[in-house]
């Protein structure tokens, strides 16, 4: 009478192969902690540079645009704009091309505080400038996927923006620009030319701070309509 039966190496097989799932147990489940880790991370990263690019969209200043002119202008600064870029009397910069529509400061017959950028916070409750975001965190709540609705997967995230002026220091000889030193680690009290936009991102033992910075620059107005010839 024959039995059907598991050889001794077909047991060994059998048992080294279990042996070899079981191994991988730990690795799997520490790929797929580091996988969702990164997927955290890429999420507070988003939603940093998201907010950071809502920030740009607004105002460099309360004072830079005029509703008149409707463009915004460069302002006089605290670090010696009025005095070292100025040409004169008129609005326009050192080494500026002598042309309509170009970026200008204002005129310099204007009243001081109109022309003047302002010290950082916000002012008048409202949020129309760079500034005014600085200390208004807000956070992103965890959602379940539904149509119409971003879903932040891990976690609600904070995201903290923080405003401040960048040191910058220039230094002319016979109207030529020979240096210009920015640090961007010191934060002046009063107004340079360059603000720094901080964004600090927490939730989920996330703690990620991205930065960007935005200039004193103004708008170029545009040109007017015409027919086509």
């Amino acid at each position: 009478m024959m039995r059907s039966a598991m050889s001794m190496l077909e047991l060994v097989f059998a048992i080294v192969i279990m042996g070899i799932a079981v191994m991988s147990l730990p690795l799997i489940l520490t790929q797929v902690q580091t996988n969702n880790a990164f997927a955290l991370q890429q999420e507070a990263i988003l939603a940093a540079k998201t907010k950071i690019g809502d920030i740009l969209t607004h105002e460099w200043d309360d004072n830079s645009y005029d509703a008149i002119a409707q463009r915004s202008f460069v302002l006089d600064t605290a670090n010696g704009d009025g005095t070292l870029s100025r040409v004169g009397t008129t609005n326009q910069r050192i080494g500026h091309i002598n042309a309509d529509y170009r970026r200008k400061l204002y005129d310099a017959t204007v009243v001081l505080n109109d022309r003047s950028a302002s010290a950082i916070g916000a002012d008048g409750g409202d949020l129309d400038d760079i500034d005014d975001f600085s200390g208004q965190a807000t956070t992103i709540a965890r959602t379940l996927e539904t149509a119409g609705t971003l879903d932040y997967v891990f976690t609600a995230l904070t995201l903290t923006p923080t405003i401040t002026y960048a040191s910058d220091t220039a230094t002319y000889r016979n109207s030529t620009l020979t240096n210009f030193t920015f640090n961007p680690a010191n934060a002046p009290a009063t107004p340079t030319n360059i603000k720094t936009i901080a964004v600090t991102v927490t939730g989920g033992n996330q703690n990620i701070t991205l930065r960007a910075f935005s200039c004193n620059i103004g708008e170029s107005s545009l040109l007017p309509s015409r027919p086509y010839l």
